[in-house]
């Protein structure tokens, strides 16, 4: 009895995780591969940028052990709202801006967390599901440094969020950043860009800019793996006390060169999502899944044998991955193809009210005329069908 309470709560928590995601446009994670890189100076500029576009703007903190947005913001003394329904809401910070953070809802601000991975996630499913959000554009996401438990929490919970890379120029931090590509393409995570902070230093006695810590490397990396280069923000020594006083810069020193920077840098995502979502609506970027035989050399044409499917990531035509995948036992169709951010599923002579109810969910239906076909096969005869169009 109480594995099927718990599995009803743990139902309840997702569905209300779905209900709350669904009213928001465009979901950013951001993330490095090592600390120190200036992430979370970079999610708080970009949040109020895109604020001051007059976009509805979420800010989320889930550096459980290190949160730093509340005082980054100016913002430690505010408490989360309580809505007349009784569910709490997110920390108003201007009309266009809400955030969340572990910060206010500890006893002290010097609180240690010690908590392990369950709990984490646990926290961060909460975070999104019991805080009324309301209808964003954007939500930003500020993650702890490296790959471990709240990059991937969120990576599973939130499966159609993009990932925005962080950097600095130098050597080693840009090493750090190939492990954080590689855990989204692990993950299917998609890279919105590369963002090279710390790129030169502008001197606070003659305005010009320095070439302190190199420069380049961001742009060198992100043209190495095919990813979108956003920008580069070079140091202006007001960012530290712009960032302990609770002003961000882009607000604070608008005539700036580093404001200015982070302006451009928040152009270019917005043309960046708006772009992302045109690849899969115009088909230029498809995940197509599909349900095998073991072993997989066949489509598997009966829906009570759905156990493995192959996934494919297709761009500009081309298979970039190719995955077998497991589908868990007690998970319903619809809920992995989510999980596994599916565009398209291919299916041979499925049922009419299976196909309706996969498209209504935004998934497209592909058929397949002989379920004896490879499935590699018909996936490159899609391909070219596609290409001679």
């Amino acid at each position: 009895m109480v594995g099927k309470e718990k599995g009803f709560l743990m139902d309840q928590q997702d569905k209300k995780v779905r209900e709350q995601l669904a009213k928001i446009k465009h979901k950013i994670m951001v993330m490095s591969g090592k600390g120190g890189v200036g992430k979370s100076t970079v999610s708080v500029n970009i949040a109020v940028g895109l604020s001051l576009q007059d976009f509805m703007v979420g800010l989320l903190d889930v550096d459980l052990h290190g949160p730093s947005i509340p005082k980054m913001l100016g913002a430690r003394d505010l408490r989360i709202s309580r809505k007349p329904d009784g569910r709490m809401g997110p920390i108003k910070y201007s009309p266009n801006l809400k955030f969340l953070s572990i910060e206010p809802l500890l006893p002290s601000e010097d609180t240690a967390i010690i908590w392990r991975g369950p709990i984490k996630h646990s926290a961060i499913k909460q975070f999104i599901g019991d805080i009324d959000w309301g209808e964003l554009d954007y939500l930003v996401i500020d993650a702890p440094p490296g790959t471990g438990d709240e990059p991937l929490t969120v990576a599973k919970t939130i499966p159609d969020a993009y990932a925005l890379i962080v950097t600095t120029p130098q050597e080693v931090s840009l090493i750090d950043v190939k492990k954080s590509i590689r855990f989204c393409q692990k993950i299917k995570m998609r890279i919105l860009g590369i963002v090279e902070n710390m790129s030169g230093f502008i001197c606070p006695h003659c305005g010009k800019p320095i070439d302190l810590f190199k420069r380049g490397g961001g742009q060198k990396l992100a043209d190495e793996f095919g990813l979108r280069f956003l920008g580069r923000i070079p140091v202006d020594p007001r960012v530290v006390d712009t960032g302990d006083t609770g002003r961000p810069i882009i607000a604070a020193y608008p005539e700036s060169v580093t404001a200015k920077a982070f302006e451009e840098l928040v152009r270019n995502i917005i043309a960046a999502t708006e772009e992302m979502k045109e690849d899969v609506l115009e088909e230029r970027f498809m995940r197509i899944a599909v349900p095998v035989t073991t072993p997989p050399n066949k489509i598997e044409p009966s829906l009570e044998n759905f156990d493995m499917f192959l996934v494919y990531d297709i761009e500009n035509n081309k298979i970039l991955v190719k995955d077998l995948v497991k589908k868990p036992q007690n998970q319903d169709l619809f809920s992995f193809l989510t999980e596994q951010v599916a565009t398209h599923i291919l299916l041979y002579a499925p049922p009419k009210e299976l196909a309706d109810d996969l498209v209504k969910q935004g998934i497209r239906v592909l058929v397949a005329e002989n379920s004896e076909e490879n499935p590699d096969s018909l996936i490159e005869e899609y391909i070219n069908q596609k290409s001679m169009h």
